[in-house]
């Protein structure tokens, strides 16, 4: 049945990573399951799945972690359904967790940090083109990883000045080029030109210069371990620069945001305001005023 619902996932189109964490919750709550009721899972029940978020609870799970188990779950039920196998679906939005909108912003690397990863990665004796460009997407273009490693050259349309994007839950956006991306895009397209590959996906690395496939996600995270390293900056991953970009583009480049939620390709506007929270320096000056 798993390796079934692996496929329905595929079928879906959703990232990797996030296949992999539906995989494992339902796994988890498999074995859960079992030991709980002596019994192989076969369909959901609204009273297993209530007993469940209390044992969760219980254990002092995050409720972030419980809502996030509660939608692999709900995708699962949605595929027993659609297998005729079950006729309802038992979990309903009721049954997550409300949780307090956040208002203080995570660790965004700041403006000079910015500049300085951007300095060392064009500094690179071997990939410079290729990873200033890499960071200059990633800060000015507000891509998810999984996006930015399925570029391919023929999204990219230069003159005209966007990039075309497939994002999370298959959804078309444009992403437009700035100054900064053109650049740093042509520079880097120009020198790729002399690379002898058919590899058609934008980023390339020695492994994938030789056949037909992107690069890997965990590439992302090695260059910017490497960079992190040189730049000595506490926190960097590909989801801080986009945060990056997000309120850098709210705060500072005048962007509204519907302009932004557009740019970043975010369903909701409640997630683009998550970026507006106050930074934690600030919320204690506030605080200590009381």
């Amino acid at each position: 049945m798993l390796n079934g619902f692996k496929e329905y996932l595929e079928d879906k189109r959703l990232s990797q990573n996030t296949i992999d964490s539906y995989f494992s919750d339902i796994k988890i709550f498999e074995e859960y399951y079992k030991d709980s009721y002596g019994e192989d899972l076969t369909i959901l029940l609204s009273a297993d799945i209530k007993m469940y978020k209390q044992y969760l609870l219980n254990k002092n799970i995050l409720p972030k972690t419980i809502n996030r188990k509660l939608t692999s779950l709900r995708t699962y039920n949605e595929f027993l359904v659609q297998k005729d196998i079950q006729t309802n679906i038992v979990i309903l939005d009721k049954d997550y967790i409300k949780i307090q909108s956040q208002i203080i912003n995570k660790e965004i690397p700041q403006k000079q940090e910015i500049n300085k990863l951007k300095h060392y990665a064009a500094k690179d004796i071997k990939n410079g083109k290729r990873d200033y460009c890499f960071i200059i997407l990633l800060t000015n273009g507000g891509f998810r990883e999984s996006e930015l490693v399925h570029i391919k050259i023929s999204d990219i349309k230069l003159e005209e000045r966007y990039i075309n994007v497939l994002g999370k839950g298959n959804k078309f956006r444009q992403v437009i080029i700035n100054n900064l991306m053109y650049d740093a895009l042509t520079d880097y397209l120009q020198e790729r030109k002399n690379i002898n590959t058919q590899n058609p996906y934008l980023f390339i690395s020695q492994k994938t210069k030789s056949n037909l496939n992107p690069i890997n996600r965990n590439f992302c995270n090695r260059l910017l371990n490497k960079y992190k390293e040189l730049c000595k900056i506490a926190k960097l991953h590909p989801h801080l620069l986009r945060a990056f970009f997000c309120e850098n583009a709210l705060r500072n480049a005048g962007y509204t945001l519907d302009q932004v939620a557009n740019q970043a390709g975010h369903n909701s506007l409640n997630t683009t305001k998550l970026y507006l929270g106050t930074n934690r320096e600030d919320f204690l000056t506030l605080a200590n005023k009381l």
